[in-house]
Parts: C-alpha cells; structure tokens; sequence
C-alpha cells in the first residue's frame, strides 16, 4: 500500500494502529481550527498523550504532510471504525465560524483526493448524500464527517457545505481523461532536498558529492520557471541510472543529466559548461513540453525551438507511446509512468522534522510553561496565534519559540475560554499548557 506522492513534508506519528484492519474505502475530511503550516499540523500529533493523529494534513500554503501512513489506521474521527476504513486529511482552516479554507488548501484537497482514490480501488470515485443513515454503505456513500462520530462542529459549516462538490470535482478529474487525475509538470515541488539525497544515496551508494551538491538546484531552477524540480530529478535519475550513467548515452561531466540530444543511438548528445546550466536546459525543456508560458530565464536549451509547446502537459504523456499527439519526450514504453514511480520512492522517504528548504525541525509536544524555550514553545504559540488568543500587550504572540509572560497569559486566555465551555478540559487555568490542554488544543 503505497501513499501519496503529493507529500512534502512527513512526521509520522505515534499515535496510529499498525496495522488498518479495513480496506481503504472511505475518506473522512477535517478542519483544523488554525491557519497551520503542514508542519504544524505534523506536529500536533507527536506525543502519545494527545491520542490523536490523521493520515495527511494540508497546511494553510496548500503542502501536503503525511502523519500516518496509509497502511496504518489513524486516530482521528472518534470512532475506530470509520478510521480504521478511511484515509483521514486534516485542512488549516479559519478559527471562526464556517471555519474556512482558502484556495490552496482547498486546490491541494482537490489533487490529494483524486490521488487517493487512484491508488485505493476500494474508493473508485467519492460518493456524498450528506446522510448519517448511511455510514459504512461506501456503495452509496463513501465520504464521512468527524460530527457524525462526536460533538464536533469539524469539518466545519464551510466544508460540509462543499462535500457535494468536492465529490463532483473530484470525479470529473478522475473520469474526464484530461484533468488533473494526470500528473501535471507544472506546479511547485513535492519532494525536499533532504528527500531526493536520501533517496540517490539509497540507490547509488558511490553517488558523485557533485550531484549531491547540485540537487537544490532541480527545486530552485523548478521554482523558476514553474516547473515542478522533483520531477526534473526523478527524469534525471531514470536517464542516467541514478548517476551511476551506466547504460546512459551521457557522462557525468557532460553536465546533462537528462539524455539531451540523444536522439539516436551511439549519439553523446548535448553538453553543458556547469550543472546550473545542465538542469537549467532540462527544466527549460519541460516547460517547452508542459505549457506555452514564455521562459523567464534567457533561454539555454538548444531544443527548445523543436518542441511543440504544451504538448505533453501530464508527467505521463511525456512518453511518446501514452501522449494523445503521438509526441513527447522518450519512445520508450511507460516512460511517464517510470518517472512517477521513482518520484513516488522519493516522497515515500520519511525525512523527519525537515521542511522543503532544509530546515530543521522538532515539533515534540511537551509541557509549556512560563521560562521554556524550544520548537515544542513555537507550536503552541503557532496554536494560539493561529485561534486569535493574544498575548499581555494585546499584541499577536511572536513566533520566537521563547515562553514569555505574553505566552502565558495567552495560555490563561484559551483555557478561560475553553473551562467556560466544557469545565475541566483544560485542568484549570494556571497559564501552563500541560497535557490535558495540549490534548484540547489539538483535539481536532
């Protein structure tokens, strides 16, 4: 059971059961009550006492984390049942009522939803009639809401007013042929640095210290010109035999790392003076393929002019065999489909705790209190700011990872707050965010 090749940052949590013991064949959508990166939802779930987790979160810039596998059955609907069939996605969303989700949330739920159900035969296509009646009748209704399960107002009014939708967006990509059910080449990578080394030092352990010096490149010259840079990489390792260049028609001092010019056998194809330039070429190249935007940088790839521009928008249509034009960039059969598949060995590798330009990252949840410092400070004060609770001075909370009197008393806001509601969630209000709050704030 593989999962997404949409995730770029992964955390896996403890608090999951290894493994399902249901087929995947529903999808369960949450709210997040917070504007939270995908690494602050990650983080949310990495201490056991909170006893909560989901299979994927979306943060607020639409990147996609994996906190529990696929193959596991998370902890995130209050009812083992539903979770032990479902994949569970947690969105940041607003912290008032409707609770919304903005444009890349809710486009990265569109691609995540499509993705799972490509890969889970159980699910085929969504299926929503907004009726509790018919929990677990995945023939008739496939989509469950975590209010169904408990007193929650989760997945939030905006979105469960948009199941419907979500499902006819969903199935229209799945089943037109020419949506996003594809892979497109455009758009913003999924795999990090850290992902894409991982994963060349695990295939090639004599690996070049050039290439792994250069891998930042296929991000930032994919950022460029908006092209995806893992899937630059994932070419890059299918024509060169994950820079071995064994059976590749170039050499690593070629400074082409995608087979360019090589448009017959015995040919050595084109050179480039640098590997900036190199990747530069190849990104250009696809772009030629994948839309009819102009470059935005001076043009360095000399088949660029050959290329009919946007006709290979799909990573598998850049295989002639599978293109509907009949055009493309290899004749080889599946050769779209053997980029994926390394791309999908790439964001398979848990990295855990580094974000897509490298930094470094340690979200355990642990008591905060007055005095502390560290990344399990930041994530509360992430919370707390994310839900409105301000700090002494009136002032939005610092992300400064640093437990201040302005933290504090934030901390003694949201448990007024909470007690108010529901006596005894929080254990008190003593401005120290210990288990009982923790496991409130992120109860999601």
């Amino acid at each position: 059971m593989s999962n997404s090749s949409l995730v770029s940052y992964t955390e896996i949590s403890p608090n999951r059961t290894s493994p399902r013991t249901h087929r995947i064949d529903t999808i369960t959508i949450h709210c997040v009550v917070g504007q939270l990166s995908a690494e602050s939802i990650a983080g949310c779930f990495t201490n056991s006492s909170v006893q909560a987790s989901c299979n994927y979160g979306i943060g607020t810039d639409g990147r996609i984390a994996l906190c529990v596998e696929e193959k596991d059955r998370s902890w995130c609907s209050s009812n083992a049942a539903n979770d032990h069939r479902a994949i569970t996605i947690e969105c940041a969303s607003d912290t008032t009522h409707p609770y919304a989700i903005n444009d890349k949330v809710y486009k990265a739920l569109i691609e995540l939803c499509v993705d799972i159900c490509q890969r889970n035969d159980g699910i085929g296509q969504l299926r929503w009639r907004a009726d509790k009646s018919l929990i677990g009748q995945v023939d008739k209704q496939n989509m469950t809401v975590h209010r169904w399960f408990a007193n929650k107002a989760c997945p939030g009014d905006y979105i469960y007013n948009r199941l419907g939708q979500i499902a006819r967006e969903v199935n229209a990509r799945l089943g037109s042929g020419t949506g996003t059910a594809y892979t497109p080449i455009t758009g913003t990578a999924s795999a990090t640095v850290e992902q894409m080394r991982a994963y060349i030092e695990k295939e090639n352990a004599g690996v070049a210290q050039s290439v792994l010096k250069m891998i930042p490149l296929y991000i930032s010259e994919g950022a460029a010109e908006g092209i995806r840079g893992d899937v630059a990489f994932a070419q890059s390792c299918l024509e060169t035999g994950n820079f071995t260049f064994k059976g590749s028609a170039v050499t690593l001092d070629q400074n082409n790392f995608c087979g360019m010019g090589v448009t017959a056998n015995g040919m050595k194809g084109n050179s480039f003076k640098d590997a900036k330039t190199g990747i530069r070429a190849q990104i250009q190249h696809l772009k030629a393929y994948a839309c009819s935007d102009p470059l935005k940088n001076a043009c360095v790839d000399p088949r660029f002019k050959y290329v009919a521009r946007k006709s290979a928008e799909y990573v598998e249509w850049l295989g002639i065999q599978e293109n509907p034009q009949g055009k493309g960039w290899a004749a080889g059969a599946g050769y779209g489909q053997k980029i994926l598949a390394i791309l999908g060995e790439i964001t398979s590798i848990q990295v855990s705790g580094v974000t897509s330009n490298g930094e470094s990252l340690d979200f355990t949840i642990k008591t905060v209190r007055k005095g502390e410092k560290g990344n399990h400070v930041l994530l509360v004060q992430e919370i707390l700011r994310a839900r409105g609770f301000k700090g002494k001075d009136g002032k939005d909370l610092k992300l400064d990872k640093d437990c201040g009197e302005n933290v504090e008393h934030a901390i003694k806001q949201y448990q007024k707050a909470r007690e108010k509601v529901d006596p005894g969630i929080c254990g008190g209000v003593d401005g120290v965010a210990g288990p009982k709050t923790l496991r409130d704030m992120i109860a999601l």
